[in-house]
C-alpha cells in the first residue's frame, strides 16, 4: 500500500489536472462499499484535491426519479457500476469501472479531456440517455394525454436528432413513435371513426411505414413490415361490416 501511495504522488506531480476537475464515483443505491477502499484509497490520494462524490443509480427504474438517474448515468458513459466518471468544465470524458482500476489507468484517462472525439461521443451519449428517458416514460402502465403529446414530440426531435442513425430511427419509429399514436387514436375512437380518429390512424400508419422501409430486410424492419399488413387485413375485414 505504502509503494501504491508514493507511485501515486508521483504520478499527481508529473500531471497536473486541468481547472474544474471534478470526480463522481456511481454506485448501485445501497451498495457495500467497503470491499472497494482499496481500489478508492491511492486513486485520491494522487488526486488529493479533489472530492469524490457519490451518486446512487437505483437497481430498478420504478419511478421517474429513478429513470432520470439512469439516464444520468448514461450520460456520463457508464457501463458498469461502481465506476469513477472523470469530468471537467465540459462535463464528463471518461467513465472507468473500479474493477481493475489503477492509478496509472487513472492517469491515462486523463489525455480523454483532450480528444478530438470527446464532443461527438458527448452528443451522442446525450441521445442516447433522451431515448432511454424516453423509452422510460411511455413504458408506465398509465400515461396522461399530455405527457403522450410530450412524448410524441420527443420522438419526433429524437427522429431528427444528427446523431440518430438508421437503427435508431427504425426503433423509435416502431417501439416508440408508433404505438404512441395508436394509444392516441384509440384514446379518440368511441365505436365509430371521426375525420380526427382517421386521420390519427393514417398518422401512425405513416410512421410506422417509415419505420418499415427505412430497412426491410433488419429485425424490425421485417416486424414492421408484419404489422403494417395486419392492419391492411384488419381495416379490410372491418370495411366488411361498415
Amino acid at each position: 500500500m505504502k509503494q501504491a501511495l508514493t507511485q501515486a504522488a508521483l504520478l499527481t506531480l508529473a500531471l497536473p489536472l486541468a481547472a474544474a476537475e471534478s470526480r463522481e464515483l456511481y454506485v448501485q443505491a445501497g451498495a457495500n462499499m467497503a470491499p472497494w477502499e482499496k481500489v478508492l484509497a491511492p486513486l485520491r490520494a494522487a488526486e488529493p484535491e479533489l472530492e469524490y462524490k457519490l451518486v446512487e443509480v437505483p437497481a430498478e427504474p420504478h419511478t421517474p426519479a429513478a429513470a432520470k438517474a439512469r439516464a444520468k448515468a448514461i450520460e456520463a458513459g457508464i457501463a458498469a457500476l461502481p465506476s469513477l466518471v472523470l469530468a471537467d468544465d465540459k462535463g464528463a470524458y471518461a467513465a472507468l469501472p473500479l474493477t481493475g482500476l489503477t492509478v496509472q489507468k487513472l492517469t491515462d484517462a486523463r489525455a480523454k479531456a483532450n480528444d478530438e472525439q470527446r464532443a461527438d461521443a458527448a452528443e451522442r451519449r446525450r441521445f442516447d440517455a433522451r431515448l432511454y428517458l424516453l423509452c422510460a416514460r411511455i413504458s408506465q402502465p398509465a400515461i396522461s394525454d399530455e405527457a403522450l403529446t410530450n412524448a410524441i414530440e420527443e420522438c419526433r426531435l429524437l427522429l431528427r436528432h444528427d446523431r440518430a442513425e438508421k437503427a435508431d430511427r427504425q426503433f423509435l419509429g416502431l417501439r416508440c413513435l408508433y404505438p404512441l399514436l395508436m394509444t392516441q387514436y384509440a384514446r379518440g375512437y368511441n365505436g365509430a371513426h371521426s375525420p380526427q380518429t382517421e386521420a390519427k390512424l393514417l398518422e401512425a400508419i405513416a410512421a410506422l411505414e417509415e419505420a418499415r422501409d427505412l430497412d426491410r430486410e433488419t429485425p424490425l424492419g421485417k416486424e414492421a413490415f408484419a404489422e403494417r399488413e395486419r392492419l391492411r387485413t384488419a381495416r379490410r375485414e372491418a370495411r366488411k361490416y361498415e
